[in-house]
């Protein structure tokens, strides 16, 4: 029977009609599945309260469940959460399923939800990076077992998207039992797919929760590889070793289209990309530089050249598929004679060239790294690059950038909203580690606080155009989301990137 679920806000209710559905596959009737998530670093841990990481948070979204999700359209709908009332714009009246067990067979109440929010913001020695995702939230407060109150400190109209996308619930009884540690080796939590075995270094393998609220998953078990490097990925889902590849590069697409077992699956991504600076100490604390750095680089010529054409040069940090993207707000031209003139009215001459450091971390961006060091170089700049594919974790995240560094950095915007981006980069007062101002600051706000679409649009194009001239980091491209993906599986990707495996199906 089709299911009716109430979603209230500010006093009016929205019916949202689940589709009648066919009976669902036995529970783990389907073959095993595995994914390679591509990337310079291994989990530290499996604990989703934790880490920012979104390849990571791959895994973390078939374990747990979030009190909201984002369907295949990007329509917010429940999950742990039955219904809401947002009786004012800093209050947020959450009702939660009944009918939810953990894996270890603990029952799901507003306990969980009130102790995941605390560890998040509170405790110290899990240390949770998630922090800045939640800073606006002052307090949650348990409503009964299965009711929860949450009390912003400001207004936040992306604060739904926020738990359907970043906030996994994790067991109290749980972690209380075996600490943090612990339960980040073995996690537990309410998804469709349950903790099975961590090979450290090699992957992570999940089974089937049958006894899941939901349709049972069908993948027999599901596995998530770690192979870093580009090319052996390719070579192992050409092999049958792994039969999703994701952040497949432009340059390796041509021998997967002309395999009779693999396809190639891309979609218009939301992953932006830009050079992160230390703009508050040194030389990049110069707007003139920093516009410098922007006019310098042929973003056109990357994203054709480099990047097959799977990519779209922009002026801003999140992609045009995003909610605050602004139309009016173009790249910055190629013109390197412009750059050379903001460099020498910043005092940068042959005689007194700007010294920077150049850092990579991801090695399929590589070519990338090396082309824009080709255009700086060409405006005057010495540069120098180097690769360090622990520079994000040991060097950018800890505030520990150097004063003449820059480094490449992207974002997959799971939110599909401006704020998220912001927050992560440019927000003071979140994770604006290396830029802030309280002009920026305040309209970030204050686009994160209207109610209404179109006046929170205009928000963002006004901020879009002082971050555009402000120039707080050098503006790239975003790219399309390119996946190899075996014949055998029935698996399309998603515009935000993330990647679900409950209802993948694999030929024998």
């Amino acid at each position: 029977m089709a299911a009716s679920i109430v979603l209230l806000a500010g006093g009016a209710a929205t019916q949202i009609h689940a589709q009648d559905t066919k009976p669902s596959a036995a529970c783990g009737s389907g073959q095993p599945v595995s994914v390679n998530l591509l990337w310079p670093t291994q989990p530290n841990t499996l604990d989703p309260n934790v880490e920012t990481l979104v390849m990571f948070a791959q895994i973390s979204r078939n374990m747990f469940d979030g009190l909201f999700r984002l369907d295949d359209d990007m329509q917010l709908q429940p999950d742990l959460a039955v219904s809401y009332k947002q009786p004012d714009n800093l209050t947020y009246d959450i009702e939660l399923r009944k009918d939810v067990v953990f894996h270890d067979g603990s029952a799901f109440t507003s306990a969980d939800v009130v102790a995941t929010f605390d560890r998040i913001m509170n405790d110290q020695k899990l240390a949770s990076k998630q922090r800045s995702y939640v800073s606006n939230v002052k307090s949650v407060t348990a409503q009964g077992d299965y009711a929860v109150k949450f009390a912003l400190k400001q207004p936040d109209s992306s604060f739904l998207k926020t738990l359907a996308t970043i906030i996994y619930i994790t067991p109290k009884s749980a972690i209380e039992k075996v600490g943090n540690v612990e339960f980040g080796k073995k996690p537990v939590g309410t998804g469709p797919f349950k903790f099975e075995s961590w090979n450290v270094g090699d992957s992570v393998v999940l089974a089937p929760n049958c006894d899941y609220r939901g349709d049972k998953p069908i993948p027999s078990r599901v596995e998530f590889r770690f192979i870093s490097e580009p090319a052996t990925q390719i070579s192992s889902l050409q092999s049958g070793e792994i039969d999703i590849a994701t952040q497949v590069t432009s340059d390796l697409t041509a021998a997967l289209k002309s395999s009779s077992d693999v396809a190639v699956q891309s979609i218009d991504g939301n992953q932006t990309f830009w050079l992160s600076m230390n703009t508050k100490e040194g030389p990049l604390a110069d707007q003139k530089v920093r516009q410098a750095l922007n006019y310098a680089i042929d973003k056109t010529a990357i994203a054709e050249q480099l990047l097959g054409g799977f990519a779209t040069p922009v002026g801003q940090i999140y992609s045009k598929g995003v909610f605050g993207y602004t139309k009016a707000v173009s790249p910055y031209p190629f013109d390197p004679e412009k750059a050379k003139s903001l460099l020498a009215e910043a005092g940068y001459s042959s005689s007194k060239p700007l010294k920077l450091e150049f850092y990579n971390f991801r090695a399929e961006l590589n070519p990338v790294q090396q082309s824009i060091a080709s255009f700086l170089a060409d405006v005057g700049i010495s540069i120098t690059t180097r690769f360090d594919p622990n520079y994000f974790v040991d060097t950018w995240q800890p505030g520990k950038m150097g004063r003449n560094q820059l480094i490449i950095r992207s974002n997959n915007n799971l939110l599909m909203d401006a704020d998220f981006a912001l927050g992560l980069e440019l927000d003071g007062t979140r994770r604006g580690v290396y830029f802030s101002s309280p002009e920026t600051d305040a309209k970030i706000a204050k686009a994160r606080g209207e109610g209404h679409s179109n006046s929170r649009q205009a928000a963002y194009d006004d901020l879009n155009k002082t971050l555009y001239d402000l120039a707080p980091v050098t503006f790239l491209y975003s790219t399309d989301a390119i996946y190899g993906v075996s014949k055998q599986v029935d698996w399309k990707p998603r515009p935000d990137g993330a990647i679900y495996l409950a209802d993948v199906t694999k030929k024998p």
